[in-house]
């Protein structure tokens, strides 16, 4: 610039003419103006990257070399480089340190959780184990009482008691409930639910169906598993009998047998025929009404029997009768169906025809004492006192 002035200079001080004076100052303005831009140029080339900015003051600027006056004026500005953050090799030892020992921290707690629930269920799997235990025991118990009242004739008064108690302790049974599912409704209470009765009581009648002794019952419910026998024992079921197509049987065995007491009747009487028709039902069966005396003679022992009525019973009166003396025949039917079949009629004629006689008289005394019973029952005012009456009556 200096130089550049100088001979600027050097050329005005010289005499010229005012036409070369003119050029020279020309030269001389562009000459600066070259300076300038050239000055501009090596400061833009400094800023490594353009803005969004720069870019947008770079297309105004050309727009108004076009022609387009542009509203704000072209200054160049300087753009921030923000540079990448560099770590030490100390600082990514002490995140992998604190990330290392948030993993472990995790993981304990997670084992812990784990730790505490399997300790959990151990305990939950002895108490099962030891429920199971205890629970076969009491139904070996249960089953050896069981198997003592099916052989016992007064089989059908107990299961009586036993659902005339259930329902005075309000626990719900149903008419089909078999006696097994009353033995374990009345151990058990109400608190135990339906289908578990239900599969405790078909082990009980599995096992008596398996004729297996009270002793080696639970040995024989472990051996072949409570499943297994629940499963066993309801396959056997759907093709068993239900109990109005034996008590069926049965009545064919009670009218077998009243028909072989026709060669011993208590009482003949002849008459014509159209009297005994009108005295006689269908088949052949008719209602007397009387009464027995003993004879008042000394040392004397026999009694008299009077008719007093003979009457035609119904259809339902008939079926009632025949029933009723049938119910005793129902569990052990085949054992009577065979005797009938292989035992000379003399044997089994007398032998049934004793058990439907007991048979009735048993009838006759259970009626008999619900009937007093429900007349003393009257008397009082709170069920519990005529509990408190019948236990003491019994003493």
């Amino acid at each position: 610039m200096a130089s550049a002035k100088k001979t600027v200079n050097y050329k005005i001080s010289k005499k010229r003419s005012a036409p070369e004076k003119i050029a020279v100052k020309r030269m001389a303005v562009k000459t600066e103006k070259k300076a300038v831009m050239a000055k501009e140029k090596a400061a833009r080339k400094v800023v490594p990257k353009k803005s969004t900015a720069t870019t947008n003051k770079k297309s105004t600027a050309a727009k108004s070399k076009k022609g387009e006056k542009s509203s704000t004026p072209y200054t160049n500005t300087a753009v921030a480089v923000v540079q990448k953050l560099r770590l030490k090799s100390s600082n990514y030892q002490e995140m992998y340190d604190n990330w290392e020992l948030a993993e472990r921290e995790k993981e304990e707690v997670i084992k812990g959780w784990a730790r505490r629930l399997v300790e959990t269920k151990n305990k939950m799997r002895q108490v099962n184990e030891q429920y199971k235990k205890l629970m076969l025991e009491f139904l070996q118990e249960a089953y050896a009482v069981y198997v003592e009242i099916e052989n016992s004739e007064y089989a059908d008064e107990f299961y009586a008691n036993v659902r005339w108690q259930l329902k005075t302790d309000e626990i719900k049974i149903q008419s089909n409930t078999p006696n097994a599912g009353l033995v374990i409704r009345f151990v058990c209470g109400a608190e135990i639910a339906t289908k578990t009765i239900s599969d405790y009581s078909r082990v009980l009648e599995g096992a008596r169906r398996n004729e297996i002794s009270p002793t080696t019952f639970g040995e024989w419910v472990k051996s072949k598993t409570m499943t297994k026998v629940i499963e066993d024992e309801r396959a056997a079921s759907r093709n068993a009998e239900t109990y109005a197509e034996r008590l069926k049987r049965a009545r064919l065995v009670v009218l077998r047998a009243l028909e072989a007491r026709e060669t011993k009747p208590l009482i003949s009487q002849k008459t014509t025929a159209w009297e005994a028709e009108k005295m006689l039902s269908r088949d052949g069966l008719w209602l007397a009404i009387g009464n027995a005396r003993r004879r008042f003679e000394r040392e004397s022992f026999y009694a008299d029997i009077n008719i007093l009525a003979m009457l035609t019973p119904n259809i339902d009166l008939e079926i009632y009768i025949v029933n009723q003396l049938a119910k005793p025949f129902v569990a052990n039917v085949e054992k009577y169906e065979a005797m009938i079949n292989e035992v000379e009629e003399k044997v089994w004629a007398d032998e049934l025809w004793e058990m439907i006689v007991s048979a009735g008289d048993e009838e006759s005394k259970k009626a008999d004492l619900w009937w007093a019973n429900k007349q003393q029952a009257s008397r009082f005012e709170d069920q519990g006192e005529f509990r408190e009456f019948l236990k003491n009556k019994e003493r």
